[in-house]
Order: C-alpha cells, then structure tokens, then sequence
C-alpha cells in the first residue's frame, strides 16, 4: 500500500499534469503515518525539494512549506537540517510570494531557533526581516541576544522594521527580568531618541517603549534620584501630546495613564499655563528635540489642557482618562483639574462626557471631588442630558459625593426631580440614589421633608399630586433620613405621616430600594414608623437592624467571636471569624431573609479568596471553607424554599431538586475529599447531610422518599446523638413515621451550630495531563482496534489504599473503566506521581473521534454502600484521535476541575 502511494504520488506531479492538491493529499497522509519507511520519507523530501528549486512560482509554494515543516516535525531529526537548508535558500529569493515568506519564518527547529533567526533578519529582503521581527517572540533565543538584536534594528532605514523592533523590545520588557539598571537606561534612551522619529508609526510604538522602559526604570533606581527619573518619564510623555499626528497624541495620554505618579508640583505645572516658580530652572535627563538633550520642566506646561482642547475627540477622551490617577493621588491637582473639566461636560462627543464623569467619579470615591456652587449648573445639567449613559454615570458620581451646605443640597435634589419628570424610566435609579443620599446626608433630608409637609398640609389648600414622580421622591428621600450611615443621627423626628404616605407607594419604592432591603423589610420599617406618634431615629434603626445594614451593598457586617484555639496567623484568623458568624447569620433564614444572608456569604467568600492569594492558594482550610460557604448557601436556599414557600406550585418546581441533588453532591464531597477530619467536624458535616435528607422529605414530592428513607436506615439505631435535631430524628425514624408534616416540625427544632476546624485534614487533588497532544499532533488510531492514550497523573494528599479509577467516555452511555493500583508506583501519600498507557478498547469505526478522560475514587462508608463514579476535581480533556488516512481531524483540550467523591 506504502509503495502503490508513492507511485501515486510521484506520477500526479509529474510535468505534463496539471498541478492539483491531490498529490499532497497522498503525500501528507504518509508523512503522518507513524509506520512509512524512512526510504519513502526521503523520496517524498526529495521531490518536495526538486519542486521548490526548479519551479520557484509553483502555485501550491506554501502547500510544500507545510509539508516539508511537518516531516520536521513529527520527530524525523536526520531531514531537520536539510529542510532548514531548503527554508533558508528560499528565504534570500526576492520573488517568493509572501504567504510562503511567513510560514518560512515560522519555522525553525528548537536547537536552532536562535540561528535561523539571525540569519533572516541579516539578509537582504526586507519582507523576510519584518516578518522575524513581528514573530520574534515564537523564536527560543537568548534574551541578551535579542535584546542585542531589537535594538539594533530599531535604527533600521525602513520604517515599519523599527516600528516591528520597538513592539518587540515592549514584549520583551514584560516577560523577562532584567537586573541591569544599564541596559534598562539604554533602552529607555532609544525609545526617547526614536520619539522625534520622522515617520508617525515609529514615534506611536517609541511612546508605548518610553512608558514601558521607564516604568521599569524608576522601579530599579534604589537612590535618590529615583524622584526625579519618575518625573523625568512624566515630562518625556507630555512632551509628546503636542505631536503634530493625532495617533502619536492618543498614545501619549494613554501612556500618561498608565504611569500616572509624579511629584506634586510637576502635575499641577500640566494644568498651569505659567511655568510654576519652583520649577523656572529645573532640568531631567531626556530630550527636548532631536538635538536638544536636557529636557526642562517647562515641557509639561498646559500638557492636558492641549489634550481637552485637542479638534480630535479620541484625543480629548484619553486626556479625561490619563486625568484619573494624578487626581487620585494629588487632592491639589484634583481641584484645580475639576474647573477644566467641568468645561469639557459641554463637549460634543458622548465619549468625551462619559469620560469626564468617570474621572469624577474616580475623584468622589477617594475623597477629592470637590464640588462648588460654581460647578453645579454644569454638572447637574447631565442629570437630564438625552443619552442614558451620561445620566446613569452622573447619578453615580452622585452617589459618593458629599454635599457641603443645604442649597447645593436642595439643588441636587431639584435636578434629580426635574430629571425624574423628563424621563420616567429612570425612576428605580433615581429614588435609590435619593434614598443613599438621605441617609449620608440625613440633617439636610430632614429639612427637605420639613418644608414639604407644609406644602402637603391637608388643612391647606392644597394642590400637591400624592401619586406624581415628585412626591415618590420625596418620599424616598424622607423614610431614608432615619437610616443614617454610621452613627450620626437625625436630631429632627420625622412624623409618622410621612411613613403612612410611603406605605402606599410601597411597590414603586420596594423596587428602587431593592439593593438596600427587600419589600417585607421595607414594609415592617413603615408599619412600625407609622404606627408611631413621632419617629425616633433610634428606634427606627433599632427595628431594621439585622436586614438593612450600613452599607450599601446591604452586606451584613462580621461581628468577632471569642475563639477557643490560638490563632497564628492572620489568614487562617479570617477563617475561623467567618465560620463562627455563620452560625449567627443563619437565623436570617427563619424570617425570609434570604437575600441579604447569600449576599453576605458571598462576601465573606470573595474576600478569603482575596486573603489566600499567592502561597495558601492550594491550602486545605481555604478549600474547606469555601466548599463549607457553598454548602451553607445552597442549605439557605433549600430552606427558604421548603419552610417559607410562597405558595404551594413553588415546591414543585424543579430548581428545588437541582438544589437539593447539589447540596447532597456537595456535603458528600466534604466527607470523602478531605482525610483527616476531627470527630467535631464529621458529625457536623454528618448532621448537615441529615437536615438535607429531612428537607427532601419535606417536599410535596413522594418521588424521592423512598430513596432518602434508604439512605436514613443508617441512622436509626446510632448513638452518636450530637443535638436536639440528631436527637428527635432518631426518634421518628425508629417510630417509622414518614409524614410530611412530621419532618417539617423536625426542622424546627434544627438549630445551626458553630464548626471550629482543628486544621489539620487534608485535602484530596488529583491533576491529569497529555504530553505531545495538540491539533498537529493527534493520537493515531486503527479504526476499530484498541488504541493507547499516555497520560500523567499527579495525585496529592491520597492515600495508598485508596481506590483510583479512570473512566473514558466515548459518548453517553459508552464508558469504559481502568482500575489503578497505587500500590505499583513510586511516590508518597503526599505526592504521588506516575505514567500510564491507558487503553481504549472501544474505538468507533470512523475517521476521528471525542474521547473525554476523567478520574474518580471508591469512597468506601460505614453507612452507605460501596460505589464507583467519577471524580469532581480531575481535569477533563477532549481529546481526537485521528485515523492514518484522516487529513482533516481536530483536537481540543479542555481542563474543568472536578472531583465528587459522591453516590
């Protein structure tokens, strides 16, 4: 067969056909072929090669470089020199076309990467120099050298090859490490040299280079003139914003952005026409003009104000953009930037005014927006500007602004009314804003409402609209005044009026004040205030104090708990804070406050995930309590579902059997992935898995009874009775009661306690990989014959005697198993480390397949059955293996952590 596709081969391409792509076609599925002879390889290489040299325009050029680069390869070592002979004799051919130009620089075998590239780059076309320099980073050489190389290319007579050379020598500055302040210096220098470049593409790339280079720069000075390199790269940018191409201006204010610090006098001099006293005379090293080296700090002068008058609007949004750090770290820069850009809110570009608010609201939320009277007709004009997204970003600048006196108080809230009378579809967001603002600003509020009674006094004459936008307001703004932020309270006491009237908005305010409470908390708030003679601030906190809380994410806040072990550090700290405040959150369930607990247990997650960054990343607690946090979260939802239902269709649903099949997976895998756990923390875990099974049994569903009733026999006889709840099960269950009312006056007497972890269980990890496994390189395979994957597995914390096994799924329902005996490798319990051949033996009769490959473990119980099934934690890859004949088969690898130990 080998032997008749040679012929094939050799007689498609012979002169007198015409060239086709089915003699490739032949020649590529023997190239792949794993068994062709060395002899048949060289014949195909050799008139591969005959065809290169004798006919240079040959149509298919780039078909014989793919051909050539696979023989390469697929680890054919004795023709890599050969072929690399070929590549680069026809690399010095000034008419090779210029798709058989890239895949020639492409190519390039891993020990001699460094001298390919070298001698391209050294030759005398121009295309294949431009081409080395734009894939230098696929190229394995030395960083000394091609650091060596960039920077000489970088004077190149051709423009677009020292645009290439600068880009790479930006790559290069961010994946290397580079120790030597001196050749930092050297580079920074060029990029400086190359900013007065005559061509626009050169001086955008020197721009991104001189950030780059200079960042890493100031970051290597030690001493002191550390300042004034800092400022040096501040100035060398602003220098750059009076560019005549608007594209080289673009690229300096966003490289002003991105350095932001220097020293407060050199940012107040870009916002100053007049050059600043203390800096008449000054001088940093860098470069005013090609032929001007001191570089005086007069050179920043009025840099952002050309930036916010600039006639190009791209120009003018990153002037706004690049403003944001200096405002953040200079409360002075921050005022005197405020008049600019109050100036730039009348712009035409949508773009440029959404900037600007961004940049405010950068400067509100660290404290350095300082608003005045003068600014207010301005900025409050935004509130009813026509596009949405600037009067959405207004509002939110709003929000963490603080109001100096009550004119600027009542004319804020003025404008937000007229806003809410223009466009009644920003009425969710404006009362919520009302609302926030009221509570951090509860004095001026209280005024507010003051004045308005008068106005809707029912003994006047009164005309005021009890159902229009205005009185909504109003209203948000009033029943908000109570709830102040921190301790500061209203010495003012809002009549009860004021919350009667609110009571009949409730639907329109429960909807714009669903961030800070739900509706039942909102209506318990002003039933009890309206109930009232006179609202005392203190009371009314008193009354929403364990559902609105003083932050606006309405998070509940963590309250400390003595605990009884030493606490050594301040991760593992955090850790036992949040697991003893989650017995205290847990009442929240019991009167519908479901929200606000799964909003608080997500917090307390993000930040221990932000606690054990770097090396806890892998720690055991850390994955303990996050798995713990989930449990809780899904417990929570369960619950509410089961005890405070909403009616009786809502049990029925499915979500509730997808939380219930989830938290039973979950508590299982706290069982069975972590060895080592106390008796402490087993029978809490136990008893969890045992409110779960009662939750099921509570549901309106007999589907499931029968099978939980099983999983309970267990249980029956124990005498591990650790709680109340522990307690009355065994009681029923012995009675062979199975009512449902039954099980839910159990859960009543369920009470959530406090776990403590001793910390010393670990945590089971298994890791599975391919080696050599990508789209050029897929698995060969005999269709319908058995073929063998290798693959590596790395398992941590796992025992010898623990039962691993491997399950390759072709397809649903067509899986294979593969036990794997520990006991035959080397390693520890720790780590454990090892190769296998794993073979499938159902291969499909087709030209390629999807064969997904997971690991599981037989988790063995004193109170369940044995059983077999995947892991939870294992990565899973997607692998397609390709028949010898198949040309157009595909691989994908997909990695998706999981390990269940469950049943």
């Amino acid at each position: 067969m080998e032997q008749t596709l040679l012929s094939d081969f050799n007689q498609l391409l012979k002169p007198e056909t015409n060239p086709s792509l089915k003699p490739f076609s032949i020649a590529k599925s023997l190239i792949i072929n794993p068994s062709t002879s060395n002899h048949t390889l060289n014949s195909i290489f050799q008139t591969l090669e005959t065809l290169i040299t004798t006919n240079p325009q040959f149509p298919y050029l780039h078909v014989i470089i793919t051909l050539l680069s696979t023989i390469s390869t697929l680890h054919h070592h004795h023709f890599t020199h050969r072929i690399t002979s070929v590549f680069q004799s026809l690399s010095t051919r000034p008419n090779i076309p210029p798709r058989a130009t890239a895949l020639v620089s492409t190519f390039s075998a891993p020990e001699m990467s460094e001298g390919v590239l070298l001698s391209l780059c050294f030759g005398s076309i121009v295309a294949v120099r431009l081409r080395m320099l734009v894939d230098v980073e696929k190229f394995d050489v030395r960083p000394v050298v091609l650091m060596t190389v960039l920077l000489g290319f970088s004077k190149d007579p051709y423009p677009y090859v020292r645009k290439a050379a600068l880009d790479g020598l930006i790559g290069l500055c961010k994946w290397i490490v580079v120790d030597d302040c001196g050749a930092i210096k050297g580079c920074y220098l060029r990029g400086v040299e190359l900013l007065f470049d005559s061509e626009e593409c050169v001086r955008c790339s020197a721009v991104n280079m001189v950030c780059e280079w200079g960042k890493l720069l100031v970051a290597n000075i030690e001493d002191k003139s550390k300042r004034d390199w800092s400022d040096a790269l501040y100035i060398q940018l602003c220098l750059m914003v009076r560019d005549m191409s608007a594209n080289v201006r673009v690229e300096a204010f966003k490289a002003l952005g991105r350095v932001g610090m220097a020293s407060n006098s050199v940012l107040m001099q870009t916002l100053s026409k007049k050059v600043l006293p203390d800096l008449e005379e000054k001088k940093y090293p860098g470069q005013l003009s090609a032929n001007h080296f001191n570089l005086p700090a007069s050179s920043a002068a009025r840099a952002f104000l050309h930036g916010l008058e600039d006639e190009f609007f791209e120009v003018r949004s990153f002037a706004c953009y690049s403003m944001r750090t200096p405002a953040i770290v200079s409360a002075d820069f921050a005022v005197e930037a405020l008049d600019l850009l109050m100036d730039v809110l009348n712009d035409d570009s949508i773009i440029v005014r959404l900037q600007v608010l961004e940049t405010m609201h950068h400067m509100a939320v660290f404290g350095h927006l300082k608003l005045k009277e003068m600014h207010m007709h301005m900025f409050l004009g935004t509130l009813v500007d026509m596009n949405s997204s600037i009067r959405c970003t207004a509002r939110k600048v709003l929000r963490s602004t603080n109001l100096i006196d009550l004119p600027m108080f009542k004319l804020v809230v003025d404008s937000l009314i007229q806003s809410l009378e223009i466009f009644p579809q920003d009425e969710p967001d404006v009362l919520s804003l009302l609302f926030e603002i009221g509570r951090s600003h509860a004095i001026f509020a209280a005024c507010i409402t003051k004045e308005m009674l008068l106005e809707i006094d029912p003994s006047s004459e009164s005309t005021w609209d009890f159902n229009s936008s205005k009185t909504a307001a109003h209203l948000a703004l009033a029943i908000s005044a109570p709830l102040t932020y921190g301790k500061q309270q209203c010495s003012y006491k809002m009549p009860s009026i004021i919350f009667s009237y609110a009571v009949t908005m409730l639907g329109r305010l429960s909807i714009a004040l669903n961030e800070f409470m739900n509706q039942d908390t909102l209506l318990a708030y002003l039933s009890h205030c309206s109930t009232s003679t006179e609202s005392d601030p203190t009371d009314d906190m008193m009354v929403v104090e364990d559902d609105l809380t003083s932050e606006t994410n309405c998070q509940i806040p963590v309250t400390h708990v003595a605990d009884p072990l030493e606490v050594q550090d301040k991760e593992y700290s955090y850790v036992k804070l949040v697991l003893a405040n989650i017995a205290q959150v847990w009442p929240l369930t019991k009167i519908g406050c479901i929200s606000e607990l799964l909003t608080t247990l997500r917090s307390w997650k993000d930040d221990l995930a932000t606690c054990f960054m770097g090396p806890h990343e892998s720690d055991s607690v850390l994955k303990f309590t996050l798995q713990y946090i989930h449990v809780v979260k899904l417990l929570a939802k369960a619950w509410c579902h089961v005890m405070c239902p909403l009616d009786i269709v809502h049990n029925e649903l499915g979500d509730l059997g997808y939380i219930l099949h989830k938290l039973e997976k979950r508590l299982k895998e706290l069982r069975f992935r972590f060895i080592g756990l106390s008796k402490e923390e087993a029978s809490h875990i136990e008893e969890l898995t045992l409110v779960t099974f009662t939750l099921i049994l509570s549901t309106f569903d007999p589907h499931y009874h029968e099978s939980v009733m099983k999983k309970l026999l267990p249980f029956k006889d124990t005498s591990n009775e650790t709680s109340n709840f522990v307690i009355e099960l065994t009681k029923i269950l012995q009675k062979n009661e199975n009512s449902i009312e039954c099980f839910r006056v159990l859960l009543d007497s369920f009470s959530f306690k406090q776990l403590v972890l001793r910390g010393d269980f670990k945590y089971m990890k298994a890791e599975m990989d391919f080696e050599k496994n990508d789209w050029l390189n897929p698995f060969p395979f005999v269709a319908g014959l058995p073929v063998g994957i290798p693959l590596k597995i790395r398992l941590q914390n796992t025992p010898i005697e623990t039962k691993i096994w491997l399950m390759m799924t072709l397809s649903k329902g067509v899986n294979q198993y593969m036990f794997i005996d520990l006991k035959q490798f080397e390693g520890c319990d720790k780590i454990r480390e090892f190769t296998i051949i794993a073979p499938f033996y159902r291969t499909p009769k087709v030209n390629s397949f999807i064969l997904r490959l997971s690991i599981g473990m037989e988790c063995l119980s004193e109170k369940i059955h044995s059983f077999r099934d995947e892991c939870e934690e294992t990565k899973w890859v997607r692998c397609c293996l390709r028949d010898r004949g198949d040309r157009d088969a595909n691989l994908d690898r997909v990695r998706d952590h999981r390990y269940h130990p469950g049943g």
